[in-house]
């Protein structure tokens, strides 16, 4: 029997679902296509099967069902592809739920896990840091968690193992490092003219 949307979207970031079995079916997967469409509808009429980012999460989501059914060469043979023909860097072991909108691919990063109807925008990206994990808060060792509905505007990062609420937005060029409550705003700071070279300050 297919599994619902919302239990995908909590295995997806959970890891496993509350039987323990970790393998992801093909209809949990056409689920989370089903729902990516509907949100590029929402947001961007037209083709959506011909976008590049529709691409970009198709690639994943095939490169995630091999690899959490064991198929590891396959999985990160289209991992290669995908960073290949998309500029997106989204490895296998990234969970993503339903509902993601990538408009705009190339130079995006995204590892940890993301929940439900997130959009990225330009090179918004999400990941670790140089340094040995602290602390898992549902993305993965030292990796960032992003809730339902959460957008990341063009150029914002996410970086260490940072839990993100249901709703939040971060603006354009902000560094994350922090976790942020939900139905929080996140603007970035304004630019601030510093001295040349040679002139004292």
């Amino acid at each position: 029997m297919p599994k619902s949307a919302d239990v995908l979207a909590a295995r997806d970031l959970a890891g496993t679902d509350s039987g323990g079995v970790a393998a992801i079916s093909w209809a949990e997967t056409r689920a989370a296509l089903r729902a990516d469409r509907a949100h590029w509808a929402r947001r961007m009429p037209g083709p959506v099967r011909l976008r590049r980012g529709y691409q970009a999460i198709w690639l994943y989501r095939m490169s995630r069902y091999a690899h959490e059914n064991g198929w590891r060469m396959a999985a990160w043979l289209l991992w290669i592809v995908n960073g290949w023909l998309t500029g997106s860097d989204i490895p296998p072991s990234t969970r993503i739920a339903g509902g993601m909108f990538l408009p705009h691919p190339y130079g995006t990063i995204i590892a940890g896990a993301v929940g439900r109807d997130a959009a990225f925008g330009f090179q918004a990206s999400i990941g670790g840091l140089y340094k040995t994990p602290d602390r898992d808060v549902g993305g993965g060792p030292g990796l960032p968690r992003l809730g339902d509905d959460v957008v990341l505007e063009p150029a914002s990062i996410v970086l260490g193992a940072v839990l993100i609420g249901d709703r939040a937005r971060v603006g354009p060029r902000c560094l994350v490092l922090k976790d942020i409550e939900p139905d929080t705003d996140l603007a970035p700071t304004d630019w601030r003219a510093l001295p040349g070279r040679g002139v004292a300050s």
